[in-house]
């Protein structure tokens, strides 16, 4: 297992790709994040292409926003396209060097745990800077696929994920003070089936409601983990 990613590393992986990312799933799964939201500010880290920073703005102007990526490229798009410096570089490794501990009502991580060599330390530090609550979604019960790659001659994981979760993957990685309060699957393979052929947001909450207590929790694609401080409860 990789223990640590160089600064060269991700550098080299530029800008986002796809660079227009978000669909109707996308949308079901940031709204779903928003609605999970406590008062006050919000961290996204891994703002991508500040997607869900837009939905947390248009929803809410008045909450403080803030969000990470992990080099300039990206982190000067994702600001442009808000429209204002929110985004700061940084969560490389998981580690947020750049926030101060209980600096952020909110913290939310979407779709980037998985990517982290060390995964309980970042949940660590996603806890260490939010005041409230962290919020994360990462893939279900994902099978990791290694590649050989033709440049480095290394088997290498597919799309850079380390981790497979399932809903008790994150139970010994939550630190003292902290406690799991909601957890659960998103997009049923009926939902993103509809989603594909009606392009309808509707349609995808209504197959989440009917379907998500008839079939297999194997057909979800994704699952987040609500954590809150106990202090906060």
């Amino acid at each position: 297992m990789i223990d640590r990613l160089s600064d060269k590393y991700f550098e080299k992986l530029g800008k986002p790709r796809p660079a227009h990312a978000f669909n109707i799933i996308d949308y079901y799964r940031f709204k779903l994040a928003y609605n999970f939201l406590l008062p006050g500010s919000v961290l996204d880290v891994g703002a991508y292409l500040g997607d869900f920073l837009q939905i947390v703005r248009k929803n809410n102007p008045t909450r403080k926003i803030y969000g990470t990526d992990i080099n300039k490229e990206r982190v000067d798009l994702c600001n442009k396209n808000l429209g204002e410096n929110v985004v700061r570089l940084d969560f490389r490794n998981g580690i947020l060097f750049s926030f101060n501990e209980g600096s952020v009502d909110n913290v939310v991580c979407t779709e980037v745990i998985e990517h982290i060599p060390n995964d309980k330390l970042a949940i660590s530090e996603l806890c260490r800077v939010a005041r409230k609550r962290v919020v994360i979604t990462v893939p279900y019960k994902e099978k990791i696929v290694n590649y050989l790659c033709i440049h480095c001659c290394k088997y290498t994981p597919a799309s850079s994920h380390l981790h497979s979760y399932k809903l008790n993957s994150f139970d010994e990685m939550i630190p003292k003070g902290w406690v799991i309060s909601k957890r659960g699957t998103i997009a049923s393979i009926i939902s993103r089936i509809l989603a594909r052929i009606f392009n309808n947001l509707s349609m995808v909450e209504i197959s989440e409601t009917i379907f998500c207590k008839r079939f297999s929790k194997k057909r979800y694609r994704w699952m987040y983990i609500i954590i809150d401080s106990v202090d906060k409860l």
